[in-house]
């Protein structure tokens, strides 16, 4: 075997040894770094199911917004069309509820539910109140044939925007609140309502037969307690927050015809 030979032999093992040292190498690169995949793909997965997740909670809650407005309306609704929440309240949500005064609507309302005194949504309650009699001048105004709750985070504000106005033409006192939602768990209904109209007496049924009765009546009598004393405080809250702007002596409609007079 010449010199020649030998130095290619060696050449050919040192080349082969190299080979496979760089494949070992490789091959432990690889199970490092399919380590690091394997986390990665984890917590992608992870964030995958959150967003999955959620995405089914946005569409299940859009499609009952949208059956609701349908089982209302004959015609078809988009779900881009549905109402949203406003980020803040409409600009004549007058008068508006106190604190104190949000909580005894909401447990009236329940009251009314219980007691089946309650007009949900926009169609049935404008329904409802265009069948009492419209105001005139011998009006008493104690004779309330209702109480309206409009709520005042409404987007856009064209669906509630002539309730005000009807209800004052047919002698209905109302109260806005601030939350739709909250208005719709107070009804008892599984979305968010818009207007509540309570009556004074409610709807005779035959279903409540476990209740006896003297629960009947003793319930419908706390409802008409509680629903006379919240129309006063709707009346009252209407004289302080809205009086004064029919009037003209609201003190910012001073202010501006005094801006005015100063130009």
């Amino acid at each position: 075997m010449t010199t020649k030979e030998v130095v290619d032999v060696v050449d050919k093992k040192e080349k082969k040894d190299k080979k496979s040292k760089d494949k070992s190498e490789k091959k432990k690169e690889k199970r490092s770094e399919s380590g690091g995949v394997t986390k990665e793909k984890k917590d992608k997965k992870k964030d995958k199911l959150k967003q999955e997740k959620l995405a089914r909670a946005v569409e299940t809650h859009l499609n009952a917004e949208v059956v609701a407005v349908k089982e209302d309306s004959d015609v078809e609704v988009n779900p881009e069309d549905v109402i949203k929440p406003a980020e803040e309240l409409v600009p004549f949500a007058f008068p508006l509820a106190d604190d104190k005064t949000h909580k005894k609507v909401y447990k009236l309302i329940k009251k009314g539910a219980k007691v089946k005194s309650i007009h949900r949504g926009v169609k049935e309650c404008e329904k409802a109140i265009k069948k009492t009699p419209a105001k005139t001048p011998a009006t008493a105004p104690g004779d309330a044939p209702g109480l309206v709750i409009i709520a005042g985070d409404i987007s856009p504000m064209d669906v509630i925007m002539h309730f005000p106005l009807l209800c004052e033409e047919h002698n209905v006192p109302y109260l806005f609140i601030k939350s739709r939602a909250d208005l719709g768990v107070a009804a008892c209904t599984k979305r968010a309502t818009s207007v509540v109209m309570l009556k004074p007496s409610g709807k005779k049924s035959g279903k409540d037969t476990e209740m006896t009765d003297a629960d009947k009546k003793s319930s419908a009598e706390d409802y008409l307690e509680a629903y006379k004393e919240l129309v006063k405080v709707a009346q009252k809250e209407w004289d302080a927050q809205v009086q004064p702007w029919v009037k003209g002596t609201h003190p910012k409609q001073i202010v501006y015809r005094e801006s005015k007079k100063q130009q």
